[in-house]
This record gives C-alpha cells, structure tokens and sequence, in this order.
C-alpha cells in the first residue's frame, strides 16, 4: 500500500503540473492507477448528481415480493441530500418515502433522516462513528486493484473505462473505516464476505475520467433465529448513475438548522416494519408476528 501511495503521490504532481483535465490529456489511461490518479485531480470530483435504483426480491414464508427502491441525491462539500422511494405495491400497501440529509466529518458521519407524518416531517439523527477519515483516497485505496477494462464505444457512450472490484472487499473496507458498527441486519462482517461469495462491483468511468456507474447484484439465503430460523430468500441488484460534475450548489445539500435542531438521536434509523407494515406477510420474516 505504501508503494501504491507513493505511485498517487508522483502521478497527482504530474497532473496539477500539466493542469490535467481529463483523461485525453495524455491519452488513455494504461493502468488502475493512472486512471484512479487522473480521477482524483479533477476538480469537480466531489460534487455531483445521482440516481440510485435497488431491486430487492423476496422470498419468505411462501410470500414472493418484488420491491424497487429508487434514489435521487446531489453531493457537494462532502455532504449530501436526497430521497428515498420504496414501491410497496408487490404487498398491496402504501409506498414509503423519506428524505434524507448526511455530513462527512473527520471522524464521523452524520446522517438525518426524515419520514413524512402528515404535513411535517420526523427526523432522526443517527451518528456512524468513523474509525479513520473517509475521502477520496479511501475510494482509491479499495479500487488500487481492480482491473482496468477499456469498454467499446458503442457498448455504453456513457462509459469509456471499467473496474471490477470484489464486493467482499468492498464490504471489509465499509467495517474497517467505520467503529461501532459490527453488523448490519444481524450479519456480520465474516457472514456478510461469506454470502457475497465471488460477487464483483463494476465501476464505470467517463472518458474525462469521473466515476459515472456503480453496478453489482446478489443472491442470499438468510435465517432469522428470532422466528424459527425461518430462511428468507433475497436477491439484490444495485445500480447508480452519477452525472453533472461541478453543478451542485453547496446551498442546496446544506443541512437546514431546524432539521438538526428538530432530529432525535437514534440507533436504527429506519425501522423494517414500520417500512412494510407491520399486516405485511413479511413482517414475521423480519422478526415480528403480523398484527
């Protein structure tokens, strides 16, 4: 990794020196790292907009349901602001939307969540304490060995170069940087590696060298010791699109001051049950019996 540090340190000299732009400056990139490099030396890296679709497919005591959540979200300033769709029509309820607001820090994440309650909104803060700093370089340490895929121009006009990253790694990078944090949905770091298996993440890449897409998919088994060890199928497909670098106005992802001072502190900041309901027939897949 040290190499890997010194190989960023030199290729980012070389590109303020010769005011790279992107990547046709000096052609295309032949390696991971001078792609990653290049990435890093735009100056719109950290400001963008994105969509974010998640198919999740459920099978669980004999209930069959296909649930699509979409996202909408800007980042500017190391914070960002979206929403949050969940299409519940597979289970014949209301759908469910929040919003959301989230602030990178030094050590710490912080995120605001907002469910609607009529015409207000309730908020919640949940704080994810970081166990080292997360920037870009974070995101260049994980990708430092991927491999570099050239993709055809009539394939994706979009997409000009391709990393594929092992989701395992992915997942062991998110419970590294972060502290407090040693499960999530009741899986652990080892239990969640285990059941992405041989899973790859592809990342796509613009000719100007900025991350454009984000795609990977999954299929587990889980159980749930809480209700009999009943097992419950999911299958999840991930895709982001990112776009218009250098557009966001900080103004508009900034955290209002009545959100903050409004939000209440919590530890499960977006409850299962609440999202489904709890006459779902789902519901006692995720631990609690139906009404």
């Amino acid at each position: 990794m040290k190499q890997l540090k010194r190989i960023l340190a030199v290729l980012l000299a070389l590109a303020f020196a010769f005011e790279l732009s992107g990547c046709t400056a000096f052609g295309a990139p032949a390696t991971t790292e001078e792609l990653l490099v290049r990435y890093v030396a735009n100056e719109n890296v950290n400001n963008f907009t994105g969509k974010a679709k998640i198919g999740l497919n459920v099978n669980a005591l004999g209930v069959r349901a296909a649930i699509p959540v979409t996202s909408d979200f800007r980042v500017a300033n190391n914070t960002a602001h979206g929403t949050v769709d969940v299409d519940l029509s597979a289970l014949d309820t209301r759908n469910f939307k929040f919003e959301f607001y989230a602030e990178l820090l030094d050590d710490a994440i912080n995120c605001y969540i907002g469910t609607p309650k009529g015409d207000a909104t309730s908020w919640k803060y949940w704080k994810i304490d970081m166990a080292s700093k997360v920037d870009i370089f974070t995101i260049t340490e994980l990708l430092s060995t991927s491999e570099l895929t050239l993709i055809a121009k009539d394939a994706d006009p979009q997409v000009s170069y391709e990393l594929t990253v092992p989701l395992s790694k992915v997942i062991a990078t998110s419970f590294k940087v972060t502290s407090g944090i040693t499960e999530v949905g009741g899986i652990d770091e080892e239990g969640m590696v285990d059941m992405v298996g041989s899973v790859k993440v592809r990342v796509g890449f613009t000719k100007d060298c900025l991350m454009r897409s984000v795609d990977t998919g999954v299929m587990a088994t889980v159980k749930n010791a809480d209700t009999n060890n009943v097992q419950v199928r999911i299958g999840i497909d991930v895709s982001m699109e990112l776009d218009n670098y250098g557009t966001v106005n900080f103004v508009d992802v900034a955290i209002p001051d009545e959100v903050r001072a409004e939000a209440v502190p919590t530890d499960t900041p977006v409850d299962v049950i609440e999202v489904i309901g709890a006459d779902s027939p789902l519901a006692g897949a995720v631990g609690q019996k139906a009404a």
